[in-house]
């Protein structure tokens, strides 16, 4: 069977290899003198302030109530938003988006969430080195899921040139233990080769913003209509650009380098707790989880530790240990994608939006009842 999935692997490769290369050598090319042409610009209600958020979104059921929640949230902490509409808008939900902006720009879905920033942040060319704070954002979360959160305050008071909501594969991947003796802690390093900052949620320094190469990056980004590309040279890239001019700070809001001294604090019946709660999908990190979770009451603290830093570093955090990030961390994100993964996923992170206010509740619940894609592993809403 492996023999076989390999074959498959290899054929796939070799099906997909024109649109790969065309993507590589001509996606920004192709995207810039032809797609690009389509873009329309709106002029908003909102005056430009010193502080930016470029908010990108996808709204294929439409514009939402969580979309506005997002908008009002930066609006009142004084960030003006520049929308970003990777599918063209009804005149109704544009005329609410005009209201809560400064500039709305709708354009063809290329790129992806990098495509769009990249959109955002070359029409803001002329005006980025003058601003104080530039975020990117975009709708592949319910933001701010936590009234009078501190992701802004975070922002606006911290040191650090750039800034992520969370970072993905700090922790080195290791093979997952069969025996409980190797139930070793992962080391958390920035140098790790994918080491990057979550592109659903980034924000940059006046230092970074005056730095004329900050716009080049944009300008040269190579864009393509192929995702793992785009995580590559957008996620990855940029906060590899950003570590290796060593003269930019940087860090996140969840900083997983500290998750280990976070979990230290915790009792061990706590411990147990967050362990059991962790949300799996590959199916082999589950087998793994199934079979720990039965002798976890014999664990040491350090042991349920190192059981719980594998599945972080073998899964993105905001997948495996969301509900503990939300009810014990606050933090303000929640990913949509916990829906589409599978049932138990989907049943899980409905018990946790089941906690939060209700009116926040409501408009999430409302939202998953409308699409398709969130609502298609759960019975009930």
């Amino acid at each position: 069977m492996k023999f076989l999935k390999e074959i498959y692997r290899i054929l796939k490769q070799i099906f997909y290899l024109p649109r790969y290369l065309t993507n590589l050598l001509f996606g920004t090319f192709y995207y810039d003198n032809f797609l690009a042409k389509s873009k329309i610009k709106n002029s908003g209600n909102l005056p430009l302030n010193k502080k930016v958020v470029i908010f990108l979104i996808f709204p294929d059921y439409g514009l939402t109530k969580s979309h506005l929640r997002t908008l009002r949230y930066f609006i009142r902490n004084n960030f003006t938003p520049l929308v970003v509409s990777n599918l063209p808008l009804s005149k109704e939900d544009k005329d609410l988006l005009l209201k809560n902006c400064w500039t709305l720009i709708e354009r063809k879905n290329y790129g992806y969430d990098f495509g769009g920033y990249r959109d955002g942040v070359l029409f803001l060319s002329e005006k980025i080195r003058d601003l104080d704070k530039l975020i990117l954002i975009n709708d592949s979360t319910w933001f701010p899921i936590i009234n009078n959160n501190s992701f802004t305050d975070f922002i606006d008071n911290s040191s650090l040139d750039f800034i992520g909501a969370t970072s993905h594969y700090g922790f080195k991947r290791q093979r997952l233990p069969s025996k409980k003796t190797g139930l070793l802690k992962p080391q958390f390093n920035f140098n790790n080769k994918n080491f990057h900052y979550a592109s659903y949620a980034l924000s940059f320094s006046k230092k970074i913003l005056k730095d004329e190469n900050f716009l080049k990056f944009w300008k040269n980004l190579r864009l393509s209509g192929t995702k793992n590309l785009v995580v590559r040279r957008g996620e990855i890239g940029l906060t590899q650009y950003i570590i290796k001019n060593k003269k930019y700070s940087h860090g996140s809001l969840i900083n997983s380098e500290e998750l280990d001294d976070i979990l230290k604090k915790l009792s061990k019946d706590t411990l147990l707790k967050i362990s059991r709660e962790t949300i799996i999908e590959k199916t082999s990190l589950k087998k793994f989880k199934e079979k720990f979770t039965k002798n976890a009451d014999s664990f040491s603290k350090d042991e349920l530790i190192a059981f719980i830093l594998i599945q972080v570093s073998n899964q993105i955090i905001v997948f495996s240990l969301i509900k503990f990030l939300i009810e014990d961390l606050r933090f303000p994100f929640l990913k949509k994608m916990l829906f589409k993964l599978n049932k138990s996923s989907a049943e899980d992170t409905y018990k946790i939006i089941k906690g939060l206010d209700i009116d926040i509740f409501d408009e999430i619940n409302s939202e998953i009842k409308t699409n398709e894609d969130l609502s298609r592993f759960l019975s009930t809403n």
